[in-house]
């Protein structure tokens, strides 16, 4: 008896920590939805050529009642130096966003868009970043 009484002594507080482990994980599972989907125009790769920025400067979201509220976007390219972040308070690039990147015209730019805010049904939302891969 004193035995079993000593073992469960030394076993207790191991299984309340466990069990607390087991509750916390429980507490950190989120059933609200996932953040909307935020792309370029309509690009849906991560490789992509400036035109097709270029061609239709703004970002898109899928999200029923999201829009676009505000994005930086970032550049740089293998032996240049990091260029931005460049900041628009719309879901359209700014002329300042538009002339950056036409003035790139270097092999492998990575172009980071990035603090991607957007109003879902009047509450703010954001969304994750993301990179786009383009050539002169």
């Amino acid at each position: 008896m004193k035995k079993t009484l000593i073992v469960l002594l030394f076993i207790m507080p191991a299984l309340c920590a466990h069990a607390q482990k087991h509750k916390h994980k429980k507490d950190l599972i989120d059933n609200s939805p996932p953040p909307p989907r935020v792309w370029v125009a309509n690009i849906h790769t991560w490789w992509t050529t400036r035109d097709s920025i270029l061609a239709k400067p703004m970002l898109s979201t899928d999200s029923v009642g999201c829009r676009v509220s505000g994005f930086t976007i970032s550049l740089q390219a293998p032996g240049h130096e990091f260029y931005g972040p460049l900041y628009s308070n719309t879901w359209e690039m700014t002329e300042t966003q538009k002339g950056v990147i036409k003035q790139w015209d270097y092999n492998d730019v990575t172009m980071y868009v990035q603090d991607i805010h957007l109003n879902c049904h009047e509450k703010d939302a954001t969304s994750p970043a993301f990179t786009l891969k383009f050539n002169h």
